[in-house]
């Protein structure tokens, strides 16, 4: 996998299949994308410029949410290893939060977005937060465009099939969070 100082980084952020996006173009072939899985399937390069990475085993929620921070923070280093404090670090931008969610798992995922916004801030990396309806209506049209659509506008947008890269005839995780993050990334173009 190629490393280049990123101009722009989208971050799909989630507890399962965190997903980031690093490019400076829009060309995909250009574009790294990194992901964490728990399915060893998806664990290492699936493509030159596609890397899963296992999820550390952790012993509770927030070593957990820290686990995931640090590897967001590792892949920001590794694609811009200079003085990012400057101004001339790359713009990030990190989806929204849905509302998808209740219960428990609203709070995880506040608790574990929180950790990665302070820890972010503490490291000096600005970024910005983009609102899910916005991503999918400048990637497709529709703002409550699902999974589907969003794949089939990436495969028209990059000539790019990830079922066939990924081996696989669904559009799930990691799949579904490398759409995304190159959307995040994407979308955010307009506003750098």
């Amino acid at each position: 996998m190629k490393m280049n100082t990123a101009k722009l980084v989208g971050i799909d952020y989630s507890l399962t299949s965190p997903a980031v996006c690093v490019t400076n173009d829009f060309v995909f072939e250009n574009t790294n994308f990194y992901y964490l899985t728990n399915v060893k399937k998806y664990q290492g390069a699936m493509a030159e410029n596609i890397i899963g990475y296992p999820h550390e085993p952790y012993d509770d929620p927030i070593e957990r949410f820290t686990n995931i921070s640090d590897w967001v923070l590792y892949v920001l280093k590794e694609n811009h290893p200079g003085n990012h404090t400057c101004g001339i670090g790359p713009a990030l931008h990190i989806e929204g939060y849905a509302y998808g969610a209740k219960g428990q798992g609203l709070f995880q995922i506040a608790e574990n977005c929180g950790i990665l916004k302070y820890r972010l801030r503490k490291e000096k990396w600005d970024y910005n937060i983009i609102v899910p309806s916005v991503i999918k209506k400048y990637a497709t049209g529709k703002g409550n465009a699902d999974k589907a659509m969003m794949y089939e506008q990436f495969c028209k947008d990059t000539k790019t099939d990830l079922k066939k890269l990924l081996n696989t005839e669904k559009v799930g995780n990691p799949i579904s969070d490398i759409v995304d993050s190159w959307y995040i990334a994407k979308a955010s173009y307009g506003t750098v």
